[in-house]
């Protein structure tokens, strides 16, 4: 979609027709009839063992969540989507990813059909949507994605730690502070440190703030540069500890 225009520019008239390119989207042939096909055969699946074992409405249940990555984990799924997400000891308490206690949400105290309430499956319909949409912009436009998928998803950011656990988000703050893609390379820890060194994220709830770091993350994607050479970074396939020390050393300075 948009194709040709550049990244920047595409958002841009996302920004002015988003509303109306989303509609035409969803209106597409194969996407209008994936979704008509869950409506139909979302009602009657009797309990969360049924669903599981429906790849397709499966799939779009987790599409809403941007988890669909995880279809094949059906355990973990199971899991998430049967214990009481408030309780202390739960699965999705203890995964710092704040998708998949929403997963777990959508789900918890359900008893019987877990899709037979018309509001649910309406809005797993229009989540699920927004996320093949925003996937649709990103195929034209390398980096688009992620751009949309952060300005919706930042303002539910608290902590470090959790942008930390959600790999898009990552990676627009990475692109947005000017960060190398060999900061990847770093400890848990180094990376944490150096983030909340770079970034408040507070500033997060801020619409603004926002704004100003997508477009930054989009502006420097073709020309970001590592600040250490990817290969004396990697050693010639494995990390070098010389070139990490260099590129830690780069961050704190």
């Amino acid at each position: 979609m948009l194709a040709g225009l550049g990244a920047g520019a595409t958002l841009a008239v996302v920004d002015r027709q988003g509303a109306a390119l989303q509609a035409r989207f969803a209106a597409r042939r194969d996407v209008a009839a994936e979704m008509d096909r869950f409506r139909e055969r979302a009602p009657p699946i009797r309990d969360i063992d049924a669903l599981l074992r429906d790849r397709r409405a499966l799939t779009v249940v987790l599409e809403a969540f941007q988890l669909e990555g995880e279809v094949d984990k059906r355990a973990l799924l199971r899991r998430v989507m049967t214990e009481d997400p408030t309780a202390s000891g739960s699965l999705s308490q203890r995964l710092t990813d704040p998708r998949w206690r929403q997963l777990a949400a959508a789900f918890a105290g359900r008893s019987g059909p877990p899709l037979a309430d018309a509001a649910l499956v309406d809005r797993l319909v229009g989540r699920a949507v927004t996320n093949r949409f925003e996937k649709a912009m990103g195929e034209a436009n390398p980096g688009l994605r992620e751009a949309l998928y952060f300005r919706r998803m930042a303002s539910q950011v608290g902590s470090v730690p959790q942008l930390m656990s959600d790999r898009a988000l990552m990676e627009v703050a990475r692109g947005a502070l000017g960060l190398p893609r060999e900061f990847a390379l770093l400890s848990f820890e180094q990376q944490r440190d150096t983030l909340a060194r770079r970034l408040d994220v507070t500033q997060l709830q801020d619409p603004r703030a926002v704004a100003r770091m997508t477009q930054r993350y989009l502006a420097n994607a073709d020309r970001a540069a590592p600040t250490v050479p990817a290969l004396q970074l990697l050693g010639g396939g494995a990390a070098n500890p010389a070139g990490i020390v260099a590129l830690r050393l780069s961050l704190s300075a």
